[in-house]
């Protein structure tokens, strides 16, 4: 069943508001700071976010109202595997994760394709960041399995070898139309030759967030221009750097997050631990990953890097800051909101991490989003009309167009009620100015997240093969142990507190240890 695109844009409004990203560092819900996590990205930075005031103004879809189909239209099922029930509503889908699906895009959108199309609605299970895994571990153990969660770094490999999730191959069909493009990249997540993730698509991942007025203020030339003359390297990276931080003795170079120094490594073409389905690689001493630490290291020598967290949304309000490492989209967004709040000269972009003079094609590493099916669920097949539906939105030519028109659009934009008298109006787009007819009042402008089309082909950029080679560093699926130590393997050097090689040879036999753990249970 299909939508005029008028209808789409109004389903997929929160994806203006809240962001298009359904992912960050491996798909991820970023958010920073402490406290309670409601959100979190994929490689377990905790955060907090705060809902907005002024949800009260907003409106709400009826989803069981939506979910009231006779049967699923075969047409929204290309893609289902031999053991799929055509024709089957979804019913009622339990997931756990530690957010709200039904507050932060693309979950947001999808939840209502899901209702439209397949007749589902989704009952989550809460917890926090923090105790996901372990929490997934204790339902499955007491026979009491959710029947989604969404895909994060921790899982794979090391949850899919411990026996934690379904192979969906009898569920999904890899050759057909809708999975075949991202074949590829699903083999990359295969174990002992089955599928146990399908990724509704790449994302940017990781890269470099920056304010035109830093740029603007000492007269360099943009990293996006660079980027699009092909001349974004180490070498203009570390240039912009060297001049930023002459204009201004308190200028702050860099800003990095979790995992920034790991992602900068795998600039020169290795990633530091691969898996290929059947085999654990640790490439941590190879000449490439060396090559790229001892840029970082240089970074942090020539007093670059601010060592401490630097909450992205609020980066570039004191105008000191050049640089931000973190996951591109939620960087990005976050920024622009802060921006849009406090009235902040310049415009917020992001680019790729810069490209090895030596080498000729960018190197990043690839970031992926979608759901796993938990062994015991209950509720497969609704399941996997979940990861149907998100295929759906990443592919169905009408929906990706009403997405794409509403990030590109960047009129008025209100909340849909009057925050005096409570007025209706028809949608979040009005005229300039615009006024309540019932009151009066001014109708209050709404934060949504803008991206123009330089800005929006560096996004599609950073997921075409053809552009870039993507590199999968897996250490994050062989336990907490190991992620610490690689954490510290990577960070410190970048923080000036440590160099690359002495954590390296202190650390390798650890490094080792728990890699071969997971080789063992492998060859079980």
């Amino acid at each position: 069943m299909k939508r005029s695109a008028k209808v789409l844009s109004a389903l997929l409004a929160s994806a203006a508001i809240l962001g298009t990203t359904a992912c960050n560092g491996g798909g991820g819900r970023p958010t920073a700071g402490g406290g309670e996590a409601e959100a979190t990205t994929a490689n377990a930075a905790v955060t907090t976010t705060t809902l907005d005031p002024n949800k009260e103004f907003d409106t709400e879809a009826n989803l069981e109202e939506m979910a009231n189909i006779e049967e699923v239209d075969t047409a929204n099922e290309e893609g289902a595997g031999k053991n799929y029930v055509a024709g089957q509503k979804a019913g009622t889908l339990h997931a756990l994760c530690y957010y709200e699906f039904t507050n932060v895009a693309p979950e947001s959108d999808i939840i209502k394709l899901y209702a439209e199309r397949f007749g589902g609605t989704v009952e989550v299970t809460m917890c926090t960041s923090l105790d996901y895994m372990e929490k997934l571990g204790t339902f499955i153990a007491a026979g009491d399995s959710p029947d989604l969660v969404r895909y994060e770094w921790d899982m794979v490999p090391g949850g899919i070898i411990q026996n934690r999730f379904m192979a969906l191959d009898d569920w999904l069909d890899i050759e057909s139309p809708v999975w075949s493009p991202m074949a590829q990249i699903i083999d990359k997540f295969a174990y002992k030759g089955k599928h146990y993730y399908f990724p509704q698509c790449m994302q940017a991942n990781y890269g470099i967030i920056y304010s035109t007025a830093m740029i603007d203020a000492m007269g360099a030339q943009d990293p996006m221009d660079l980027y699009f003359s092909g001349e974004w390297t180490w070498n203009e990276f570390e240039s912009l750097l060297k001049q930023w931080m002459a204009t201004g003795s308190d200028n702050i170079g860099i800003a990095m997050g979790e995992s920034s120094a790991l992602h900068l490594a795998a600039t020169a073409g290795v990633a530091a631990i691969e898996f290929n389905g059947t085999e654990i690689k640790n490439n941590m001493r190879t000449p490439e990953v060396t090559k790229t630490m001892n840029f970082v290291e240089k970074l942090a020598a020539e007093g670059y890097v601010w060592p401490e967290w630097r909450d992205p949304g609020q980066g570039f309000t004191d105008g000191k800051l050049l640089y931000y490492i973190m996951p591109i989209e939620w960087g990005l967004n976050s920024a622009m909101e802060t921006g849009f709040k406090n009235k902040l000269e310049g415009e917020v972009r992001a680019v790729p991490f810069p490209r090895d003079p030596d080498n000729s094609k960018y190197n990043i590493l690839g970031n992926t989003y979608g759901y796993l099916i938990p062994s015991g669920a209950k509720n497969v097949q609704g399941a996997v009309q979940w990861i149907l539906a998100g295929r759906i939105y990443q592919t169905d030519p009408e929906v990706v167009k009403a997405r794409r028109d509403l990030m590109l659009y960047n009129g008025p934009y209100y909340y849909p009620k009057c925050t005096k008298c409570k007025h209706p109006f028809d949608s979040e787009y009005g005229e300039e100015n615009e006024t309540c007819p019932e009151c009066g009042e001014p109708r209050k402008p709404k934060f949504k997240v803008t991206y123009d089309e330089r800005q929006m082909q560096v996004l599609d950029d950073m997921v075409d093969p053809s552009k870039f080679d993507f590199l999968f560093d897996f250490h994050r699926g062989f336990g907490t142990d190991l992620t610490t130590t690689i954490k510290q393997v990577f960070d410190d050097p970048m923080k000036g507190t440590d160099t690359y090689t002495h954590l390296l040879e202190e650390n390798y036999n650890v490094i080792e240890t728990s890699l071969d753990s997971y080789r063992a249970l492998m060859t079980d």
